[in-house]
């Protein structure tokens, strides 16, 4: 009697619990319809028998966006840039409302560029945020680099050539930092090659190959002026470096701002110690198992908050295993060793996540007596390894659980 009363019961529960509707988990962020924020800006290319997708890898890639308060109301202002249209700054008037002053600031940068990467900085050290725009000097796009100084009355001068700042090439993007610790800001100027520049075959080769177009290049601020001391500082400067992403940290701890650099395609990336004494020493080997294959954006911030910078790169291997036996996701095992065999290190088609353990005391020290940092590359472990297709990446407590 008791199990025939019990089932007319759990029969009702059960369809009455179906019935109910399924209330939508809260969602983090809310998107901002243009009209309503002021954010109308439209990164429109169209492609032609010169620019297109085939000529040019990074076609819809867009040219990238600096967030910083430039005009010193404690409201962050956005940046952003275009490949065949003039760049926007919007300035922010609170209540995520923004206004468009690009006519007024004097930042448009004109049309004729092909805008690749752009950044803010103080670089004349006044307290105002300056803006730097990487651009393209390719397929009938025209250079150099521009630098936008903030005169504090709400317009920008145009002053790369002045400042020794214009170059002409294929830069990707410019990342500041105080390398000599002088207390002025430095610039890694990252660019990015060509397959056309005769970028295959055996790695020490191919490293002594010089190119002042595509090589990355580094400046140093000496009283205002930026003098170009690539040479001088170590790094690699040749057709091999498809770089697509630049990241600053300390890894070592020593007080010196190092460098990672993610290079697309085959090149290994480059992580750089800063020696403290002008120059830096490559030693990526030493510190890391294994990278991203065809590296994009990074970020570096101490995720585990344990002290120590760690380091997320992107790369392409899509999550679902459809999608992978339909792609080509991984080099063949013998195209693997060819690679290890042309001096290339070990590369993996999937985003890598690089967690600090610390002083590397088995690669021995620097030439400055700091030792190197010891990586080890959980990104399978913390789930975040295949995320298909990615450009970019940031770090962010978005969620405010510290």
């Amino acid at each position: 009697m008791k199990i025939l009363f019990a089932l007319p019961v759990f029969t009702a529960m059960f369809f009455l619990a179906a019935c109910q509707k399924e209330q939508p988990a809260p969602t983090l962020f809310t998107r901002m319809d243009p009209g309503e924020s002021g954010l109308d800006f439209r990164n429109e290319v169209f492609e032609d028998t010169l620019m297109n997708s085939i000529n040019n890898l990074y076609f819809y890639d867009g040219g990238g966006v600096a967030i910083g308060d430039v005009n010193g109301d404690d409201l962050p202002d956005i940046y952003l840039t275009a490949n065949l249209g003039e760049n926007h700054l919007y300035l922010n008037r609170g209540g995520f409302r923004f206004e468009d002053v690009t006519a007024r600031a004097g930042v448009g940068g004109g049309s004729d560029g092909w805008s690749t990467g752009t950044a803010m900085a103080d670089l004349n050290g006044d307290g105002l945020l300056d803006i730097y725009v990487c651009r393209a000097h390719y397929l009938g796009k025209k250079g150099p680099n521009q630098l936008f100084i903030n005169n504090g009355d709400g317009t920008f001068s145009e002053k790369a050539a002045d400042l020794g700042l214009d170059f002409t090439g294929l830069s990707r993007q410019a990342a500041f930092l105080d390398y000599d610790r002088d207390g002025d800001l430095d610039i890694y100027l990252m660019n990015h090659s060509v397959h056309g520049k005769g970028t295959y075959g055996e790695i020490t080769h191919i490293r002594e190959k010089i190119d002042p177009e595509v090589g990355d290049q580094f400046f140093e601020n000496r009283d205002g002026q930026f003098v170009n001391v690539t040479e001088k500082t170590g790094i690699y400067s040749n057709v091999l470096g498809y770089g697509l992403g630049v990241g600053v940290s300390d890894f070592n701890g020593d007080g010196y701002p190092d460098l990672y650099i993610c290079n697309d395609f085959h090149e290994d990336d480059y992580l750089y110690y800063n020696n403290g004494d002008g120059t830096f020493t490559e030693g990526l080997r030493q510190s890391m198992g294994h990278t991203s294959l065809a590296s994009m954006g990074n970020d570096i911030a101490d995720f585990n908050n344990d002290l120590l910078p760690d380091v997320m790169v992107l790369d392409m291997l899509p999550p679902d295993e459809a999608t992978r036996k339909n792609s080509v996701t991984s080099d063949l095992y013998n195209i693997y060793n060819a690679k290890l065999g042309f001096g290339y290190y070990h590369q993996l088609r999937r985003n890598t996540l690089q967690l600090n353990r610390g002083p590397a005391y088995h690669a021995g020290p620097l030439p400055n007596g700091s030792p190197m940092a010891a990586f080890s590359e959980i990104g399978q472990l913390a789930g975040v390894s295949a995320t298909d297709w990615s450009w970019s990446t940031l770090f962010a407590d978005l969620d405010n659980d510290g």
